[in-house]
């Protein structure tokens, strides 16, 4: 095998591995979510997003982390944390391109009722991403309450969207 063979081997799987460290490192980015917005920590969650970061759903429409702070330190939010609260998102699937990367996936919101644990909420979400001297932060996240109608078929429609 001559040398230059080798190194386009190389480089070529320094890119795969490149690709699969930030996939990993998105995918951790969403799943610290559930972890920040359920223990109430307004600041973890608000460092996920960009400054210019937005969060759009059917219950809110927030810019920027100090209003995701804000929201998570909210009365609306801390009931349910009191209730007992678990965001669960589902493996979102994953697209990269250079510095910037989406996911579509579900998330699911539990309640403790005293009884035992209820679905409160199920949601699309579709989130954008951008890579900073920080990592990679959440530029938008939409979110959507799957209720039959077009907005969440919408933000799933994205993930067809993003096949490999």
């Amino acid at each position: 095998m001559d040398s230059t063979h080798s190194q386009d081997r190389l480089a070529a799987l320094e890119q795969r591995v490149n690709l699969l460290e930030d996939q990993l490192d998105i995918h951790r980015l969403i799943n610290s979510w559930g972890p920040a917005v359920d223990t109430g920590d307004g600041d973890a969650a608000a460092a996920l997003f960009a400054e210019d970061g937005l969060l759009e759903s059917d219950l809110s429409y927030l810019i920027g982390p100090a209003s995701i702070r804000a929201m998570v330190h909210g009365d609306g939010h801390q009931s349910l944390i009191r209730d007992g609260s678990a965001h669960i998102p589902a493996f979102p699937i994953v697209r990269v391109d250079g510095d910037d990367a989406s996911a579509t996936g579900y998330t699911r919101v539990y309640r403790y009722t005293g009884e035992g644990y209820e679905v409160w909420r199920v949601s699309a979400n579709y989130w954008e991403f951008r890579r900073t001297p920080d990592g990679w932060r959440v530029t938008r996240r939409i979110n959507h309450v799957i209720d039959g109608g077009p907005d969440a078929k919408k933000i799933l429609g994205r993930s067809l969207d993003q096949r490999p």
